[in-house]
């Protein structure tokens, strides 16, 4: 028992010089902000994905009168077959035989309903207006349409209006962009300041401790000994505050997928809306669990080094 007894207390008596009240809750904060900042960047990385697989590669042709045969002055630049054809007809069978297409859709009027349904509140049969055809075109590589193509689906259809999505796309990406940096820049903010806490914690304890050091250093300690001592008490109390931290930010992580459901890639997001919180935790992508999994090993690390950088030079000074 005393040997027990003298192998865990050296005279250092560091849960004095580090107490774990003021440490503890200052890096679970400071894991709460880290774990915020990398789901803003792991959030912005998947609408940079979804704008690149989504509107970026997708482009709309508009067909005025799209059940008009072709008129007269276009029937001697295209082909014989589309003498007889409609517009629509015309087009569709340019689309069919193009290879840089990965898919393209007509919509009906059903979806032009949907669509225009916020801006008229009424059905496109009401209008005497005539509505164009709408065909949504997906490339299989990143806008612009060819020259070629576009070429030909004009000399078809000279009225046809074609409208890229690359304008925006850029912007778009730009937008995501700019959010992962500044995630990313807040995550090295968070940690700056984790470590500064942890230097300050540090540097207070030390003083505290001075005399007792200064003894024990001139009785033989070794400064690596003492720097383990140091370094050892605020890396526990680092790692526990992380595991705080990132328990913590689990029920905010939820809570905002919840508030993001407008903007998920399921049509069926408002049934989604009534599910449990349960469903929400089991379909949180696993790499982001992975990450709050690996905040307090990394606090851990920066309480190590970072005492172990102070400890060292203030031994230093001391001698």
């Amino acid at each position: 028992m005393m040997l027990f007894k003298y192998k865990t207390s050296d005279g250092l008596k560091l849960h004095r010089a580090l107490p774990g009240q003021f440490l503890i809750p200052l890096v679970a904060a400071m894991t709460f902000l880290a774990a915020l900042s990398i789901a803003g960047a792991y959030a912005s990385q998947q609408l940079a994905k979804r704008w690149s697989a989504g509107a970026a590669s997708t482009i709309i042709l508009q067909i005025p009168m799209p059940n008009e045969p072709l008129s007269s002055s276009n029937q001697t630049t295209t082909l014989s077959t589309t003498a007889t054809k409609t517009k629509i007809q015309s087009v569709i069978a340019i689309l069919s035989t193009s290879k840089e297409l990965d898919s393209f859709h007509q919509m009906t009027d059903k979806e032009i309903d949907e669509l225009l349904a916020p801006w008229l509140h009424e059905s496109i049969q009401s209008f005497a207006l005539p509505i164009p055809a709408i065909i949504e075109l997906h490339l299989k590589h990143d806008p612009p349409l060819s020259i070629t193509l576009e070429k030909t689906l004009k000399q078809t259809v000279p009225d046809i209006s074609i409208e890229q999505s690359n304008f925006w796309n850029q912007r778009l990406n730009a937008l995501a962009n700019s959010l992962q940096t500044s995630a990313f820049l807040a995550l090295i903010i968070v940690i700056s300041v984790a470590a500064t806490v942890i230097a300050l914690s540090t540097r207070t304890g030390l003083m505290q401790c001075k005399q007792t050091i200064e003894i024990l250093h001139n009785l033989g300690a070794s400064d690596a000994y003492i720097s383990f001592r140091f370094a050892n008490r605020s890396a526990f109390l680092a790692s526990v505050g992380g595991t705080i931290g990132s328990v913590f930010s689990v029920p905010l992580l939820l809570f905002l997928t919840y508030l993001s459901l407008p903007f998920s890639s399921d049509p069926n997001w408002q049934a989604l809306s009534n599910a449990s919180w349960f469903y929400f935790l089991i379909t949180t992508p696993f790499q982001l669990f992975g990450l709050f999994i690996l905040l307090p090993i990394c606090n851990y690390f920066i309480g190590w080094i970072t005492t172990t950088i102070i400890v060292y030079f203030w031994l230093r000074r001391l001698t």
